[in-house]
């Protein structure tokens, strides 16, 4: 309790400190807090190439990290969803704009906004997030970590309702969920755990959701009749649900 109020407090005081900054007005980091930018750069590429050791280096043993659709993971689960970026299942750059730290003795905090720009170079997701770290043995680790999603940048476009009556039916994954696409009109609708969510296109087989960080893709066979559907979700999994009506 004691070192979660200290963390609490230290990052009360970065963002008191901040809001008295003028918006137009850039303070140049120091050597240190330049540091712990460096550091949050290393510490991002090495989870976009999977790079458990570089990451392990980086981090405390007892690192916890929220994320902005809501998960909670320690160092063992953050490290289980890293992969490395492969043509088949592209990852987002990730970038890091208007960092800012405060540095207490052997405590710092940074905070800033995390971009996650896609290959065509649209910014797909920009998160706040506000990182705690701390130093261990002269060497400064990430501790704990907080993302917030500010905004999620999906074009939609337009297709020809038409093609939804392929797409109609239901879809079960692996652990036995079933998720059900209708059509109503010219909205294409999916229900699953008996919310009806509506799905945009962002092509003519892959649709999003605009309440949730979802990418539902839909798969033909070489006959042309749909046989499966992709779930991509936010941290980065696939789920493969197939149609069975």
């Amino acid at each position: 309790m004691k070192i979660i109020s200290f963390i609490f407090a230290l990052a009360m005081a970065s963002t008191l400190c901040l809001s008295q900054t003028k918006s137009n007005e850039v303070t140049p980091l120091s050597a240190a807090e330049q540091e712990i930018v460096n550091l949050e750069r290393e510490r991002l590429k090495a989870f976009a190439l999977a790079d458990k050791a570089a990451f392990e280096r980086l981090v405390t043993d007892d690192l916890t990290m929220t994320h902005g659709y809501g998960e909670v993971f320690n160092k063992t689960q953050e490290m289980a969803v890293m992969r490395a970026s492969t043509p088949e299942r592209p990852l987002p750059a990730l970038s890091i704009e208007d960092p800012k730290v405060k540095i207490y003795g052997d405590a710092a905090v940074m905070t800033g906004n995390l971009v996650e720009t896609n290959r065509d170079g649209r910014r797909e997701l920009v998160l706040r997030f506000t990182n705690t770290y701390i130093r261990q043995k002269q060497q400064w680790r990430l501790l704990a970590g907080q993302l917030t999603v500010l905004s999620r940048e999906r074009a939609s476009t337009k297709v020809d309702p038409k093609i939804y009556d392929a797409y109609v039916g239901q879809y079960q994954n692996p652990g036995g969920s079933v998720l059900t696409v209708t059509r109503e009109g010219d909205r294409l609708m999916v229900e699953v755990g008996g919310q009806k969510l509506e799905l945009f296109a962002e092509s003519e087989n892959q649709f999003f959701v605009k309440a949730a960080d979802v990418l539902l893709v839909f798969v033909k066979d070489e006959q042309g009749h749909v046989v499966r559907l992709i779930n991509r979700r936010p941290n980065g999994n696939i789920i493969q649900a197939t149609k069975i009506k």
